[in-house]
């Protein structure tokens, strides 16, 4: 006849087993079902930057295409490089102009704010940033400085060229004639005739 004790011990022990089982296989269902949803979630997040990508790229190309017809091609050159080299040939002057051109067209399009046409811009070449601008103002101090500088150096050599021409004047004129009457024959100086036997030359013979 079997034992009842280790009848009910054996059935403890196999009871054990089944829920430790059980709890093994419900925690790897856990981590598969974990895993699952994260790929799932990685996949909708590639999926939703993917779609964000297409959406910057199509913004983005949307503005470049109304950057080029409304500003650049308007404004500049219809090819994109010979517009750059424009813009970036002119002075400030012109330039202030462009920036007060550019605002104008930008205000009139309320789906662009200004950074983004000066960004757009700057895909061509044509910066008309803050930085852009004091860079301007600079240039422009630094060719006054220059002009002036030349201005100076030209107004000296003409001063120099006049003060030799005024000395060469001075060198070619006769002296003028001695004022007085400080002479022996107390007569002034200017009214002295010469004896016209001095006039005559000598004759050294005796002849």
């Amino acid at each position: 006849m079997a034992n009842p004790e280790a009848e009910k011990r054996r059935k403890e022990a196999e009871q054990k087993a089944k829920d430790k089982e059980a709890l093994a296989t419900k925690h790897s269902n856990e981590r598969l079902k974990a895993s699952q949803n994260a790929k799932k979630a990685r996949i909708t997040l590639v999926a939703r930057q993917k779609r964000e990508r297409e959406s910057m790229k199509e913004t983005k190309k949307i503005k470049e295409d109304w950057i080029e017809d409304k500003i650049i091609y308007k404004l500049l050159d219809k090819d994109e490089v010979r517009a750059a080299k424009k813009f970036n040939a002119m002075n400030k002057s012109q330039k202030m102009k462009f920036l007060d051109a550019v605002e104008t067209i930008s205000s009139r399009n309320h789906g662009y704010t200004d950074d983004e046409v000066v960004g757009a811009l700057q895909d061509y070449n044509i910066d008309i940033s803050k930085a852009a601008r004091k860079k301007w103002e600079q240039l422009e101090i630094q060719q006054e400085a220059e002009d002036m500088h030349k201005y100076v150096n030209i107004l000296s050599l003409e001063r120099s060229v006049n003060l030799w021409a005024e000395a060469a004047k001075e060198e070619s004129k006769d002296p003028e004639p001695v004022s007085g009457s400080k002479t022996l024959t107390k007569k002034s100086q200017n009214k002295v005739e010469i004896n016209p036997a001095e006039k005559m030359p000598q004759n050294k013979c005796g002849i």
